[in-house]
């Protein structure tokens, strides 16, 4: 299948014995604040924290600070640490298997665009070519973009309009979901004046000759930022050499508290919206469409109207002639795909039925088909339909693999090339005949350890009410089930989110050295489907910590590991996911890393994102009596005894993080410090200028990752040297 060449790691293990010591933690002053909940009060004592005014937090801050540069200290074998990742991730060359690939014409993009470093104290910069030249030329220069000095920009996304030759920058300032927009002619290479602000992060475009659609929110209250709730979505068209204020207004959300989003797509030169529809005292959701380019008489044509329901998602694909085809979880948990007539309103019938495996994509396969990607008990199968909806080819891939890139947009080829990732192993890329579906391997790869020695099982366990649940398992293939064996367990278990097979150098490397990674499908998550997503979502989000648990308790008694080799790593959700594990049984595990998680469920709608529909349906509403029972059950900081013995825990989060803001993990942190068992080890790693997406510069991204890792090896007891 592939060629990988062995340069081999010596794998070392040993145990290491740690005498008991008491962590002297800062008195943290406390405010005298009770928040009131259907008749419950809850003392909040440092709810001070949620203000990055208050002159106690930078005070505060110090003082962590100076508990993780003792630690720092201790980490004597950092270069050692930093020396084999630098190998893991840069030590991989990759060649071609030319006799194995058809050279075929094919449409490519006109510009050629390449990140590169020009410091390590900033983020990338940006250079690019046409089609076909050999050099580079620079045209964005990230340090033109700073505020100020400790202003860490950074570009996190780019589009070009091939028509006019113009591309936009999407620009974040330290890490900010807050995105501004600037321009570039790309046949000059020149900066443009025309500049958008306030764009949000997952913001929808679509450029029209010489403009672009796009969605805006208001302007955040000054100081505010990265606290408030974003509000006043709009759709806008942009007219290239105008200023944003005369941008045309073409659709306004109603919801004006923030909770509701809209969203727009363009399919064969339509513009499709879904939105809110609002008649007389009801409320429903709306699939409309309006011709690109109509922009003075603009006039959404709606043809499907269909229930309020938080869980339904219709997500339209292809067009052709007045139909169009729909994905959709409506009366399907496991999906399925639509055809709807966009002049008749509700005119929907079955192209594509529902199968006993979830649907995870639907894709063009070349002139006429589409290639259905189901996930599969682990593993990927791929269904190649004709554009009647009949079944014409079945490809099934391995389990343990990651399928990437099965999709042809081109009708004139009859070769495609996709790729399978595993927890062990990059991209190793494949090409496909449209024709035959024949496959055969167009790349080696060659890395710094043998593959071949790592294996990738899918086994099962029982929750705490009998369900089952799936989980992948990593390790090499000659360990010892000897109940010893350091063990990582990494979670997420939300939004209908999976954690595939993607691969992590640095989680590789840990499992070079003797480690196990254990990732389960916890309920919350999408891998069994719509349904399997929402017995983890808002009441039943206690299922996801108690699946989690479980995972847990199944790598014991099945003697991968025991308690004091343990350790739990999640971020976002994730990161909530191992605070509520910690709090639920904190004797089960040794260590634990939570990276921007939202810590204090009971006041997640206050800040951000936290009160946007997707998320208050994820977790609860604190606002019910029932969501707020529920809530407060497992929310980490509100599960917190006193004189309890936690694990030792590095939270982690980002300074400027705008999505899950930071006070989370301060004020989770300061209640461990204060109440959990000083034995243990609670300490803080804040990336400063930084937002949910992590470090932004390479000298921050490394000091990061050796400092988490170090932790981790140095907990497990795990030698890598």
């Amino acid at each position: 299948m592939c060629r990988l060449l062995l340069l081999p790691i010596l794998l070392l293990s040993a145990t290491l014995s740690v005498s008991q010591k008491t962590y002297d933690y800062p008195i943290v002053p406390k405010d005298s604040i009770y928040d009131k909940y259907h008749g419950i009060t809850i003392y909040d004592p440092y709810q001070w924290m949620e203000n990055p005014e208050d002159p106690r937090l930078a005070e505060w801050i110090k003082t962590q600070k100076k508990i993780n540069a003792k630690q720092q200290r201790k980490q004597g074998r950092q270069q050692t640490l930093l020396a084999q990742t630098a190998s893991m991730y840069n030590d991989k060359q990759t060649t071609e298997i030319k006799e194995n690939i058809v050279k075929e014409k094919r449409k490519l993009s006109k510009y050629d665009f390449n990140y590169y470093w020009s410091s390590y104290n900033r983020a990338q910069d940006l250079r690019y070519r046409k089609r076909g030249d050999v050099i580079y030329k620079s045209l964005v220069k990230i340090k033109h973009f700073q505020e100020d000095r400790h202003d860490l920009a950074i570009i996190t996304d780019y589009d070009v309009n091939e028509k006019t030759d113009v591309a936009f920058m999407a620009i974040s300032h330290k890490g900010s979901d807050w995105r501004e927009l600037h321009f570039y002619d790309l046949k000059t290479g020149e900066k443009l004046p025309d500049t958008l602000l306030y764009v949000r992060n997952g913001f929808d475009f679509i450029w029209h000759d010489d403009g672009l659609y796009y969605t805006r929110f208001e302007a955040p209250k000054k100081g505010r930022e990265l606290l408030d709730v974003p509000v006043g979505q709009s759709m806008y068209f942009h007219k290239m050499g105008t200023k944003q204020h005369k941008d045309k207004l073409l659709y306004e959300n109603k919801d004006t508290t923030g909770a509701t989003f809209f969203g727009f797509t363009e399919i064969d030169s339509l513009l499709f919206l879904h939105h809110y529809y609002y008649h007389g005292e009801k409320t429903y959701k709306a699939l409309s469409y309006e011709h690109i380019g109509v922009l003075d008489s603009f006039k959404l044509s709606t043809f499907l109207i269909y229930p309020n329901k938080k869980d339904i998602v219709l997500s339209p694909q292809y067009s052709y002639g007045d139909s169009i085809l729909i994905v959709t979880n409506w009366n399907a948990p496991n999906w399925k795909v639509l055809v709807a007539n966009t002049k008749e309103k509700n005119k929907l019938s079955e192209f594509i039925p529902e199968y006993d495996i979830p649907l995870s994509e639907v894709n063009p396969f070349g002139k006429d088909k589409l290639a259905c990607i189901y996930k599969n008990d682990g593993g990927y199968t791929a269904l190649i339909h004709n554009m009647q909806g009949e079944l014409i080819k079945m490809q099934g891939f391995p389990a343990g693999k990651k399928l990437n890139y099965f999709y042809e947009n081109s009708k004139n080829v009859h070769y495609t090339s996709f790729c399978l990732s595993s927890f062990y192993h990059p991209d190793l890329w494949y090409q496909i005949s449209l024709d035959d579906y024949t496959v055969k391997p167009i790349q080696e790869l060659s890395l710094p350890y043998n593959p071949f020695e790592i294996e990738t099982k899918y086994v099962t366990y029982k929750s705490k009410d009998g369900t089952e649940i799936p989980m992948y398992i990593t390790h090499l293939k000659d360990i010892k089930m000897n109940g010893k064996n350091p063990t990582l367990l990494y979670g997420y278990g939300g939004y209908g989110i999976t954690v595939e097979p993607n691969y992590d150098p640095s989680k590789t490397l840990f499992i070079l050295h003797g480690g196990i990674l254990a990732v389960p499908h916890v309920r919350g998550g999408g891998a069994k489907g719509n349904n399997w997503s929402l017995e983890g979502r808002g009441l039943k989000k206690r299922n996801t910590v108690d699946d989690f648990i479980a995972a847990a308790e199944y790598l014991i008694d099945e003697k991968y590991t025991k308690s004091k080799k343990l350790a739990i790593m999640g971020a976002s959700h994730g990161a909530m996911l191992v605070g509520a594990a910690i709090t639920q049984r904190p004797e089960l595990f040794k260590a634990a890393i939570a990276e921007a998680g939202p810590f204090d469920l009971l006041r997640k709608d206050k800040f951000t994102t936290g009160a946007a529909a997707s998320n208050i349906n994820e977790y609860g509403d604190v606002s019910q009596k029932e969501g707020f029972d529920s809530l407060l059950s497992y929310s980490p900081l509100h599960n917190i005894k006193k004189g309890v013995k936690y694990p030792n825990i590095l939270l982690i989060t980002g300074d400027n993080d705008d999505r899950v803001p930071p006070l989370h993990s301060y004020k989770f942190l300061t209640a461990l410090q204060e109440k959990g068992d000083p034995t243990s080890l609670y300490q803080i790693y804040i990336v400063e200028g930084s937002g949910h997406g992590g470090a932004l510069t390479s000298n921050t991204f490394v000091d990061y990752l050796m400092f988490k890792y170090y932790y981790l090896y140095k907990e497990l007891d795990l030698k890598f040297w």
